[in-house]
């Protein structure tokens, strides 16, 4: 008889969205896409947040103990009968799974199981998280008063030290969690059963592979899916998987008539004709409206769940660095300027000043995707509220070269679905690519601007810096080149 697996936390969470993705993890994890560049930095993130939530329940003991679950659960054990008020990092083993407690505290009726998320609000999947905890724990002989999720709140703002009390909010799931019991249990069997049979289940492409999060075992499973796909249409969504299901992959196959959001069928009408799309008058309208001269600009941000500086929330974004192309007339020779903090104090101060001296005057600021240059001035408007009015300015003159793209005023085949700049760049300069860069895109920008502060080689420090500049004046160049792509498109 093959004895039953033992799962972790995390294993029954990988069973319960596919357990194809239980096998693989389990008896091929060579298979496993490699992890992200960013992917250390976002869990550093994650455990500065359990650390700063452990202020919330101050004077607790550790229970884990690195590199030896029997030593943790003999640990938790004693701290438990030993009278300890609040244990981190609870390790526990019962009914065939393993869990680690973020935080467990006493109770006057029981304990109070508390688990710590980085996100400022509840996922349905945190349910799960909480409950497969309850079922373990009780099981173990704990008696439970209450289990709750620790998570942000995005409401925060910060004002002088920290106010962990007001920083966090702290729902119960206590009922969902214990309606979820026997669905936990069931689980519990079927990823045994999974495990114990030492075969990898044919579970197709679906919703699953991304729903709650993007599996790891993706390269693998997709493999054998085309580019493009049904699966890259614009907009397509969950209808991808349908039209998978039903044998159309490639986007030529999508019959005609399809229901689609028109946004979707645009994109497949598009990619059958093969042809450029231009609609001229409504490209020189908008052409027409711009004010000259042109500033392109583009900011870099962090944002970090524990809000660093005054006036910030959870994950506030905090601009460190602004790249800035100003092109006196069109098609004219444009000048490069901008800015790049120093990562050891709060960068808006220093940010700003330079910004609104080199914007200042008249003329349009182009930007792509305007939300997001737009909320960070506003931010910042907030913050500086003596420069209120100009920073005002600046956000009146904003314009975002996004739209012709966005409301399909030009479309090219080799865009595919996608309006990021990245994809529209190499139809108007092919020469220019991000591939090469060190900094390809705004997650490792902010992952390289923190790493700066802890960087102490000056070689690299610089390398550093220069990648930064790299990628950040290749996104307002880009611009420029594509702005004047488009003026040659109809003409002007």
């Amino acid at each position: 008889m093959i004895e039953k697996a033992t799962l972790s936390k995390s294993t029954f969470l990988r069973g319960i969205q596919c357990q194809k993705s239980l096998a693989l993890d389990a008896s091929h994890p060579e298979l496993r896409d490699p992890l992200p560049p960013t992917a250390q930095f976002r869990m550093r993130l994650g455990t500065e947040v359990g650390i700063q939530a452990r202020k919330r329940y101050p004077g607790g003991e550790i229970g884990r103990v690195p590199d030896s679950y029997e030593i943790s659960l003999a640990r938790t054990r004693d701290l438990i009968e030993g009278g300890a008020p609040v244990i981190y990092e609870a390790a526990f083993e019962a009914a065939g799974v393993r869990v680690v407690a973020d935080i467990l505290a006493r109770g006057e009726h029981g304990w109070r199981l508390i688990e710590v998320k980085s996100t400022t609000g509840a996922k349905p999947e945190h349910t799960w998280d909480v409950a497969v905890q309850a079922y373990a724990l009780r099981r173990a002989g704990l008696k439970l008063e209450e289990a709750a999720l620790l998570h942000l709140n995005r409401g925060y703002v910060r004002h002088g030290a920290l106010d962990f009390n007001e920083l966090f909010t702290e729902p119960s799931l206590l009922k969902e969690a214990n309606d979820l019991q026997g669905e936990v249990e069931g689980w519990i069997t079927a990823c045994q059963a999974t495990l114990a049979s030492g075969e990898v289940p044919d579970v197709p492409i679906g919703p699953q592979c991304h729903d709650p999060v993007d599996c790891d075992f993706l390269g693998y499973c997709w493999k054998d899916v085309p580019s493009p796909s049904v699966f890259d249409v614009y907009y397509i969504g969950k209808k991808a998987y349908e039209l998978y299901a039903q044998g159309i992959v490639r986007i030529e196959e999508i019959p005609a008539g399809q229901p689609l959001d028109r946004r979707s069928a645009f994109h497949v009408q598009a990619h059958k004709a093969g042809q450029t799309i231009v609609k001229p008058d409504e490209l020189r309208a908008f052409l027409g409206e711009l004010h000259y001269p042109l500033y392109y600009l583009d900011f870099e941000t962090f944002a970090q769940p524990i809000p660093p500086y005054d006036g910030l929330s959870p994950y506030s974004n905090i601009p460190f660095q602004y790249s800035l192309h100003l092109q006196k007339e069109p098609g004219g020779e444009v000048m490069h300027s901008g800015f790049l903090a120093e990562p050891v104090e709060d960068p808006r101060p220093a940010f700003l000043d330079p910004l609104l001296q080199e914007t200042e005057g008249d003329g349009d600021i182009i930007v792509y995707h305007q939300p997001f240059e737009q909320g960070v001035l506003r931010s910042l408007a907030v913050t500086f509220p003596d420069q209120g009015g100009v920073i005002e300015d600046r956000i009146d003159r904003l314009v975002d070269l996004l739209k012709p793209f966005r409301e399909r005023l030009y479309w090219h085949p080799e865009m595919g679905g996608s309006n990021s700049l990245k994809q529209v760049l190499p139809v108007f300069a092919p020469e220019l690519s991000y591939a090469a860069l060190e900094v390809g895109n705004g997650e490792q920008a902010m992952d390289a601007f923190l790493r700066l502060a802890e960087e102490h080689d000056p070689d690299r420090i610089k390398a550093q810096r220069q990648a930064l500049w790299d990628y950040c004046s290749l996104d307002t160049l880009a611009m420029v080149r594509i702005l004047d792509g488009l003026r040659g498109v109809v003409g002007l």
